[in-house]
């Protein structure tokens, strides 16, 4: 809580003694965004003492600032869910548990890729990936780097077309249709990275189709000439979270189709692994109990 709370116990003990009306509106100094660094500023106080709201006049006072900018303030916080209105007072929003667990949960599943794919008996020795969905482009976020000597991924931090990648046509194929809709409306013509890559809408509505019914989506060295991928959309761990994909990269000459099917299973294992950790444990453990329930 000590620690948490530094930011706002040091502007309240530099400005508790100040009287708002004998001073000018303070901007914060070096800011580019005063406002914003404000309502940073207050939900620090505010989370000091998650207990107890705070009023306008209160926070004026510890903050320095005039009680009409601090109201205006709170009341656009407020309308955001990034505060609460409490009695005469404001605490935190439930907004910001929402962000801290979409933080947290895209923290986890980085660390949870990685672990995941290490545990994979075939795919663990290839490159695999794993992207959000951001509009109509992919951007990398994980590789795991298998045992070949040639490294055949994308840079972590790189974007590339969603309609070339096997890890972008299996996000897309997972989304809501009307949000799929959305998206493609904006576009014209689809970028083309090699030969093979989709040229039309069309073609891509028709792969999205195949993706939905077999499962998982193929890259047939439409990112890269001579490279084969497969990927799989992740299940998104609530309703408004990103769109996640993970795939598998190889040569084209190594997929033969004893290996193509044993990567298919594996990024099946790797989806399921993904899956809220919550439900994945309680699944693991209940394989493991006994038929009869003893131990």
């Amino acid at each position: 809580m000590r620690e948490r709370s530094g930011v706002a116990e040091g502007l309240v003990r530099a400005r508790l003694d100040r009287d708002p009306s004998e001073q000018p509106d303070l901007e914060p100094s070096g800011s580019l965004a005063p406002a914003v660094t404000r309502a940073a500023t207050i939900l620090e106080v505010l989370a000091a003492d998650p207990s107890m709201p705070v009023g306008p006049s209160e926070l004026s006072r510890r903050l320095g600032l005039p009680k009409s900018s601090i109201a205006n303030i709170c009341s656009a916080l407020a309308d955001a869910g990034l505060v609460r209105r409490a009695g005469f007072g404001f605490a935190l929003g439930r907004k910001l548990a929402e962000f801290g667990g979409a933080y947290m949960a895209s923290i986890d599943l980085v660390q949870e890729f990685y672990d995941a794919c290490a545990a994979l008996e075939t795919a663990s020795q290839e490159t695999m990936q794993l992207a959000v969905l951001d509009e109509l482009q992919v951007v990398y976020i994980a590789r795991h780097d298998g045992r070949q000597t040639i490294r055949l991924a994308s840079e972590i931090g790189r974007r590339l077309p969603a309609s070339c990648t096997a890890i972008g046509k299996a996000a897309l194929a997972a989304l809501d249709p009307a949000d799929l809709e959305d998206r493609l409306a904006t576009v014209d013509t689809l970028p083309r990275l090699t030969p093979n890559s989709h040229r039309t809408i069309a073609q891509l509505r028709a792969d999205l189709d195949e993706v939905r019914v077999r499962g998982y989506a193929v890259d047939n060295e439409e990112t890269a000439e001579g490279i084969v991928c497969f990927g799989v959309a992740i299940p998104r761990r609530s309703a408004a979270g990103d769109q996640y994909g993970a795939s598998v990269t190889l040569l084209k000459a190594r997929a033969t189709e004893g290996r193509r099917e044993a990567l298919f299973a594996d990024l099946s294992r790797l989806r399921d692994a993904l899956v809220n950790p919550l439900q994945s444990r309680a699944a693991t453990k209940a394989r493991r109990q006994p038929a009869d329930g003893r131990r």
